[in-house]
């Protein structure tokens, strides 16, 4: 009897280590999809923004971030565990993407303007992107409506996975194949063989072990009540490595170095709405303010599947600091917090000694296209090359039925970057 009791709870202690593993893999794989997303999102943007930009300095900013895009893309869609069959076309897209926007950079750096041939090809590509971007979120909202779990696929586990008709995720990857197989055959001159670095975080302090950071974690959990966490391994091979705990549906990262929380995911079901934008965005605010951040403003939100993700940022003597990045994601059934990450403000965080602008807006204003309507500037400090930064006019500007935030070097007066807005019922977007 005593040995069946052992077995009995040695068994139920295994099943739980599965589930809580089988949890935190899903975690994972949904992370990557969302990136992947993001990063689409991003292509889409920046290749309508090459046609508004009248600098080959800033074709070639665009232009190698695309690069950048495509193969961070790729390369998390290649992990994803679904069948290479449905997604080896879209692979070679965004590959082939990314092969020749780099190719155009080169061109830039020689000041080599876009003729009409490209610029042709260019927007071909966008609508590509853009429809990709689009077909990919109506994948993920059929997968969260659905609950059908990556490691389902992965393990082929779920009996309605064997079905092709009811797998929502195999048939929607192969109607995009269909699609991206249609996109026009890409020229360029060769593979881009090298890679862009991670940032290295700014973050200071002593290391940290498992132990404490499990207590880090449980202190920063308190408002959920979780009663225990369970250890997940460690994480290495990232800008900030750290350690990953979990408990039923929540997921938590601490950085081994100062033990600041990275990233927490909450994957609970969430009802119906109770609380509206404006007392959400309240919550997010005291959220980070007893979380010890400081002089964090709101920029951007977007709703989507009952929660508001809120952006903020740092600012300093008037001027708003677009690097210092954290996202609070806020359910808007009950106000609470179910989603933040840090990893924006941890990399990019320090005391910062602002420079005093040595040209005017109007004459910043001067390097906005032709025909785009101005209609308002302020002072923001955005990320260069490298770990740079620089002080910039943003000019929210409307150029041909699109808005766009267009950034002039407070310094020099020379154009720098450009942000397209994306409206939407569910929020605003800058991509």
């Amino acid at each position: 009897m005593g040995l069946l009791v052992v077995c009995f709870i040695w068994g139920m202690t295994g099943y739980s280590q599965k589930t809580a593993y089988k949890r935190s893999l899903n975690a994972q794989y949904q992370r990557m999809f969302y990136d992947v997303i993001s990063n689409v999102e991003t292509i889409q943007s920046d290749l309508s923004k090459v046609n508004v930009s009248n600098s080959t300095k800033q074709n070639i900013i665009l232009l190698t971030d695309i690069m950048s895009q495509s193969y961070s893309a790729q390369d998390k869609m290649a992990q994803l565990p679904l069948n290479h069959k449905s997604i080896g076309k879209t692979e070679k897209f965004l590959t082939q993407l990314g092969d020749y926007t780099i190719t155009l950079a080169k061109e830039a750096l020689d000041d080599k303007h876009l003729n009409e041939k490209e610029r042709k090809k260019i927007s071909e590509l966008q609508k590509s992107a853009q429809y990709l971007s689009e077909e990919l979120g109506k994948v993920q909202s059929d997968i969260a409506k659905d609950k059908i779990q990556f490691t389902d696929v992965a393990a082929k586990a779920n009996k309605k996975m064997k079905k092709s008709n009811a797998n929502i995720m195999a048939t929607s990857m192969i109607r995009i194949e269909e699609r991206m197989g249609e996109t026009p055959e890409l020229i360029y001159d060769g593979p881009f063989s090298e890679h862009i670095g991670n940032i290295k975080p700014r973050l200071k302090g002593e290391k940290i072990n498992k132990d404490k950071a499990r207590e880090i974690a449980s202190n920063f959990l308190k408002y959920k009540k979780i009663k225990e966490l369970n250890y997940n391994g460690r994480i290495k091979n990232n800008s900030i490595p750290g350690y990953m705990f979990n408990s039923e549906n929540v997921s938590v990262s601490i950085s081994e170095t100062a033990g600041k929380i990275v990233w927490m995911i909450d994957t609970r079901k969430i009802g119906q709405p109770t609380v509206d934008k404006k007392k959400a965005l309240e919550l997010a605010k005291k959220f980070l303010k007893d979380s010890e951040y400081k002089n964090m403003v709101p920029t951007y939100s977007l709703t989507n599947n009952g929660a508001t993700t809120f952006n903020f940022c740092s600012k300093k003597d008037g001027v708003t600091i677009y690097p210092d990045l954290i996202k609070v994601k806020v359910a808007l059934d009950n106000g609470e917090v179910v989603g933040l990450e840090t990893q924006g403000y941890i990399i990019s965080h320090f005391d910062r000694k602002i420079k005093k602008p040595e040209v005017t807006p109007e004459k910043a204003s001067q390097n906005i296209i032709e025909g785009a309507k101005v209609l308002k500037h302020k002072l923001t400090i955005i990320p260069s090359e490298g770990k740079k930064e620089k002080i910039c006019y943003e000019f929210k500007v409307e150029y041909k039925g699109r808005d766009f935030l267009i950034y002039v070097d407070a310094i020099t007066g020379k154009q720098q970057k450009i942000l397209e807005l994306i409206k939407n019922p569910d929020g605003t977007l800058t991509l």
